[in-house]
């Protein structure tokens, strides 16, 4: 009989190695990280945040936010230290041309996470630029083009708060052009974690943003 039982213990106590093992490698990150940076073309602020159940979150902006995009999805190991992203746009906007001079438009697609109501533009004066119109998937706003125009922009104020900062998104609003708040794409692409950075592998790996190179950080701080 113990020359059974040794055995079976033997392998049950290889087989709970195997499945930590398992395990450890299903949740390569203990804790949250968070990295920050710039896409090597300089023009997106980018921030990936990865938590220990394989989630991440993937935010970038521009200056004054005429782009801005935040992507949820899922992170798996290829290897030690290359993984792929998977993730879904669930809130963007994004700068696209005018389709009236005599006007601000702000496109809001339906299933975008965004109360048309909620939005206000403001000059550089303060005061509120008169809502001319609101339809099922836009905002028309007429304006005093003493106050807006190619040479003084505006803000478009909003209710959405960033995900890692906590603060309201507001928007320079330039003349000529129209904002579309929109959500659904979806994005795929590798990345290497290496000691503290964290970087895409392809030059076009990364919808938007092109590639870029982050540094881990302790906390979100613009």
């Amino acid at each position: 009989m113990v020359r059974l039982i040794i055995p079976v213990l033997l392998l049950s106590i290889a087989a709970c190695s195997d499945s930590k093992s398992v395990k450890s490698e299903k949740n390569p990150f203990k804790t949250e990280q968070l990295y920050k940076g710039y896409s090597n073309s300089g023009g997106y602020l980018c921030c990936l945040k990865i938590t220990p159940d394989n989630m991440v979150l993937f935010t970038y902006e521009t200056a004054g936010n005429s782009i801005y995009g935040e992507h949820s999805g899922t992170i798996k190991a290829i290897n030690d230290s290359t993984y792929h992203v998977n993730c879904k746009l669930t809130f963007g906007q994004y700068i696209c041309k005018a389709p009236t001079l005599d006007s601000l438009t702000i496109f809001v697609d339906p299933s975008a996470a965004l109360d048309k109501k909620s939005i206000l533009v403001q000059y550089g004066n303060d005061d509120l630029m008169k809502l001319k119109r609101i339809d099922k998937s836009k905002l028309t706003f007429a304006f005093d083009d003493q106050l807006f125009n190619e040479y003084t922009p505006a803000t478009i104020l909003t209710d959405h708060t960033h995900p890692l900062t906590g603060e309201l998104l507001t928007i320079k609003a330039s003349f000529g052009s129209a904002y579309d708040f929109v959500q659904g794409d979806e994005v795929d692409f590798d990345i290497v974690i290496s000691g503290d950075s964290l970087y895409t592998i392809k030059e076009d790996a990364v919808f938007q943003t092109g590639s870029f190179r982050l540094k881990k950080q302790k906390s979100w701080k613009k």
